[in-house]
Formats: C-alpha cells, structure tokens, sequence
C-alpha cells in the first residue's frame, strides 16, 4: 500500500522497496493549503499524487537527489528548501561537488543514478527557509526543524497539533547515519539527534523505512538506537587505531559500510569521507592523534 493515512488529511507515502535509495518516502498534508515533503517517491507514483492532489507547496527536507528527484512533476506547486541545501538543488554540478564526486572515478556512478535512474535535472527553489519557519496550512501547520549533519540544511519537519514528524534522513535504518557528504558533520548529526530526543512526540515517520513509529516512548528509544550507531561506529574506530593506521587502511576496515558493493570505488570514496568526518571529531575531542603516517588513538 502507497498512501497509509495517518489521520483525516495527513497521509504518509511509502516509496518503492518502502524508500530504500534511490527512493525516499514522502508526506502529503491535504489541508485548505495542499503541501507535500519529499518527492522521492517514484514516478508515476510521484504523477499521481501531483494529479490527484493538486499540490500548492512541494517542501524538500534537504537537497540529496533521493529526496527531490521528482519535483519536475510539481509546475505549479512552490517548491520551498532549507537556504543552505537550495542552491545544490538547482545546480547539479554543486550538488556533485558536495559528494566530492567531480574528477574522481566515482563520478560516472553517480552521473548514472542522476541521469539513467531518476532522470533528475537542474531545480528550482521558489521560497528558502530557516530554522522555525512555519507553515499554515489551515488546520495543520508544518514547522521547519534544522537538524544538520547529514547535509548543511537538512530538516525534520512538524506537525505540532498531531505532534507529527517526519524525520527525513534521520531514517532508522538498521545501516544508520549517513555522513559521507563534504558538508556532513559528526557533531551536528549529534546535536540533531539529541535535539528531537527532548521533544514530545507521538507519530514520526522518516524517509527509508515504511513503518510508521508511534508513542513517545519507541520514538524517543529510536533515536537513541540510531545514535548509537555512531559511538558504536567509534568504537571500533579507537580500537582499530590502537595501534598506528593510514587513511587508506582504516577505509579498507569498512567500518560504516561493513562490505563495499559495487561499484567499490564509489563506495571507498563514501567510507573515506565518513572515516575523516569521524576522525575529525575523535581529533577535536582529544582522543586520536594524526602522526607522519596516518592516525593513532591517545592512552589517556
């Protein structure tokens, strides 16, 4: 099933695979004014919903192509995106940038999901958005929740009436967080996560996974599994430089991916990113040290 409704006008659409990438899921509000975040969802279910719905505001949780691919299929809708995430939304040269895709042998996977997969072009951005912006649309309102680390203008987005989210790329998923971007950050993914765990919610549903979470309590028990996920991530990561290790090295233990699909090269690249974000922190924090041949972890 598609469309699960999560109350009178509040529907959740599960994408392809139940959002698994190259898909997301989406939130459709059908109020007086008709919103809908994410356009991830396939085509024809993405043709769909813009025909039967009449769409007035497409708002995009964050700028990645999972997320926004189908916003072709929204002309007359405005599409609204965070101010730090709109301009990769309309130039896909930036948005590669980001990935740290351009000149590396990585490019030509990622040219082939953007152009063979989801056919996705150059955006457009009718309104920019910050922290706390609201929407009203009618009944419901949607309330912007900056939560950045998995990209520089990454949001969850509220519905406070029905203490409603949608968790975007804080997804749930038994991979967890996701920060292989140049504009990722470890310690903002944090901050994020943390963030939501202080708010009184009842209903979450995020952008890879097709269940629908309810009750503080699982919600909130959520958010801590996935945060785990990451000091589990460093641990692994501190134990591993107990003794001296390259770069190289320690991206060939395949901490966050645990086994490189193919293409390998894309995913060494990812794994390299996300192995220098978490490095970054763990130097920060005073817990490993860059020597002349790569890293170490500090005996304290």
């Amino acid at each position: 099933m598609s469309y699960i409704p999560l109350n009178d006008n509040i529907i959740f659409i599960q994408a392809e695979s139940k959002g698994r990438y190259p898909y997301s899921n989406s939130l459709l509000i059908n109020d007086e004014v008709k919103a809908l975040i994410d356009t991830g969802i396939e085509s024809g279910l993405a043709q769909r919903t813009a025909k039967e719905y009449n769409i007035d505001l497409v708002i995009n949780s964050h700028c990645h192509e999972d997320h926004v691919a189908c916003n072709r299929y929204f002309e007359e809708s405005k599409i609204c995106a965070h101010k730090l995430d709109a301009p990769a939304i309309r130039n896909l040269d930036l948005l590669k940038e980001i990935y740290g895709l351009k000149g590396s042998g990585a490019e030509a996977f990622m040219d082939y999901i953007l152009n063979d997969v989801l056919h996705l072009r150059n955006g457009r951005v009718d309104l920019e958005f910050e922290d706390g912006y609201v929407f009203d649309l009618g009944e419901n309102r949607v309330k912007v929740i900056h939560a950045p680390g998995h990209s520089h203008g990454h949001c969850c987005l509220l519905i406070p009436e029905e203490k409603l989210i949608f968790l975007a790329d804080i997804d749930f998923t038994s991979f967890g967080p996701w920060y292989g971007a140049l504009d990722c950050n470890v310690d903002e993914f944090i901050a994020s996560i943390e963030k939501l765990k202080k708010m009184k919610l009842e209903i979450a549903v995020t952008s890879h996974k097709g269940d629908v979470f309810r009750g503080e309590d699982e919600i909130r028990n959520k958010l801590d599994w996935y945060l785990n996920i990451i000091y589990q991530r460093e641990e692994k990561l501190l134990n591993f430089l107990r003794e001296e290790h390259t770069l190289e090295e320690i991206v060939n233990q395949a901490i966050i991916y645990r086994k490189f699909p193919e293409p390998v090269e894309a995913f060494k690249l990812m794994e390299r990113i996300s192995m220098q974000k978490q490095l970054e922190r763990l130097i920060a924090k005073e817990m490993v040290e860059e020597t002349p041949k790569g890293f170490r972890a500090i005996n304290k």
